[in-house]
Formats: structure tokens, sequence, C-alpha cells
């Protein structure tokens, strides 16, 4: 019973982050959501260059290490996903230039746009 709990809730985040991936790559569409979608930028931000990761991969991953304690995970949600469905690595030095790029560009043309 405590495993389909820790699946249901490892799921559950999953689908918490793929919501957040969503709003940070096409939030700009939605003026509507501005708020949300700059605090999504901002937040996935400093989680990257605080910890050097973002926080909800690990709080999936540690449940789903508790399910399976042999699974092989370096807290990067988008590489690990990324080769579950193309059996190709990305690696984590390009995904977290890219990342850092990303938010930044998207924050300052948001910030220009909108002030």
């Amino acid at each position: 019973m405590k495993r389909y709990a820790l699946r249901f809730a490892a799921d559950a985040i999953f689908l918490l982050h793929l919501a957040i991936v969503v709003i940070a790559a096409f939030g700009f569409l939605v003026p509507s959501i501005w708020y949300l979608y700059m605090a999504v930028l901002v937040g996935t931000l400093i989680s990257e260059v605080v910890y050097g990761y973002c926080i909800v991969s690990k709080w999936e991953f540690d449940l789903r290490k508790k399910i399976n304690p042999a699974m092989d995970y370096d807290y990067r949600w988008a590489t690990y996903y990324t080769y579950k469905l193309t059996n190709r690595h990305i690696s984590n030095r390009t995904y977290t230039y890219a990342s850092i790029a990303f938010l930044v560009f998207a924050i300052l043309i948001n910030l220009y746009f909108r002030l």
C-alpha cells in the first residue's frame, strides 16, 4: 500500500512539474497569468542558481528512489525524461546553460515589454 501512495505522490508531483514547464515555456501567451508566469520563471531561476537543480525534481525523485532505490537520477528532470523518451542523453552542463539563458532572457524580455 505504501508503494502505491509513493507512486501516486511522485506522479502527482510529475504533473505539477509538467504544468510548471508549460507555464515557463508558454505563459507569455496568456497575459492574465503574467504574475504567475514571472513567479515561475524567477522561482525556477533561483532554484537552478542556488541549488543547481529544480527543487520540484528533487521532491519527485526522492519519492521515486524510495520505490526503486537502484534508480539513477541526478535531479535533472528534463535530461532524465528526454533520455526515457528518446534514449539520448543531454549533458547536464548543456541543460544548465540553456535553462539559465532561457530564464534570464524570458524574465528580461517580459520586464522590458511589461514595464
